[in-house]
């Protein structure tokens, strides 16, 4: 690594990257775009495994940011689990009521094949 690389002013800009990586996955878990979700949650991962262990303190309004914008994630997370679930249950419903009015099916006649 350069010496750039461990200055503060390249940490607090890796911050404001993370807080947009951040800001991206909300756009993508409302759009439902599971698939870019996936790959942005590696990139997510690796910029953070390059982070050191203590922000500097030009990182502060990024990480403030950041950490709004992971709780506003977190909520549309919930909120997409509790469609997916109602969903769920609709599907089984409507199941249960389709099966409701299909023709009653005749018993199996079995054959006693002893002798």
């Amino acid at each position: 690594m350069s010496s750039a690389e461990h200055s503060p002013e390249h940490h607090a800009a890796s911050y404001e990257t993370l807080a947009r990586l951040i800001e991206r996955e909300l756009e993508l878990i409302c759009t439902r775009d599971y698939e870019a979700l996936e790959t942005l949650k590696s990139e997510r991962d690796a910029l953070i495994a390059s982070l050191p262990q203590t922000p500097p303190a030009s990182a502060r309004p990024a990480l403030q940011r950041a950490a709004l914008m992971n709780k506003r994630l977190e909520i549309e997370i919930l909120r997409l689990r509790e469609a997916l679930l109602l969903d769920a249950a609709n599907v089984e419903r409507v199941g249960r009521t389709a099966r409701g009015y299909s023709p009653p099916r005749e018993p199996r006649r079995h054959v006693e094949a002893s002798a």
